[in-house]
């Protein structure tokens, strides 16, 4: 291993480690406020659940709920990513918007435990709801440096802002279609949502046109 291959190794160990912290703390913060109730939980509690210092904690989150809602910016994996913005996987747009998303999406059991964990915060504390909305223009601002980077140019804010609309409810649905699957996978029901939205936009032909009628 070259000098500089060994760096990037470093650099890429570094970055899976902070991305697994950021995870950790967001996870650790929502079990404790199902546990606890939100008041009761602090920044302490949170840090040592995860094994690092408060001081660390602000390193990656500012409050206590900014850490239950979670790395809103942070859409799919780094590598995939950096896959999407160089036009991939597969060149679709839509398609390639569900692909990254689906990324993220691991581990699953970890994922399935936040969903439903935020599911019982957003019913039991109306703060947490309104943290999470608040969050959208995050997620908004995160598809729009995605958008842009791949497509070449500064995208429109209502086109980046319809495109995280539109992820989100697929997202949201995909969640909700596993409520009687517990062991269906995430990222496939992602696709499915994908696929259902995707007939909206079908064609039908002549035939087809005049069964319509």
């Amino acid at each position: 291993m070259t000098q500089e291959s060994a760096k990037q190794a470093s650099v890429g160990l570094r970055e899976q480690k902070k991305q697994r912290t950021l995870l950790d703390l967001c996870l650790a913060a929502r079990r404790l406020a199902v546990e606890h109730g939100l008041d009761a939980t602090n920044i302490d509690d949170i840090a040592k659940a995860v094994g690092v210092s408060s001081r660390t904690f602000f390193n990656y989150y500012d409050t206590k709920l900014d850490a239950v809602v979670g790395p809103v910016g942070e859409i799919g994996t780094p590598e995939a990513r950096q896959e999407f913005i160089a036009g991939g996987p597969t060149g679709v747009l839509i398609e390639d918007l569900t692909w990254l998303h689906a990324a993220g999406f691991q581990p699953e059991d970890e994922v399935r435990e936040g969903i439903s964990l935020v599911t019982e915060l957003v019913t039991a504390e109306p703060r947490v709801l309104a943290v999470f909305i608040a969050s959208g223009a995050r997620l908004e601002a995160a598809t729009a440096v995605l958008l842009s980077a791949r497509l070449g140019t500064d995208v429109a804010p209502e086109f980046a802002s319809l495109t995280a609309g539109i992820m989100t409810t697929i997202t949201t649905r995909a969640a909700m279609s596993l409520a009687a699957d517990p062991n269906g996978s995430l990222a496939a029901a992602l696709h499915a949502q994908c696929a259902m939205a995707a007939r909206l936009f079908d064609r039908p032909d002549d035939s087809t046109r005049e069964t319509l009628r």
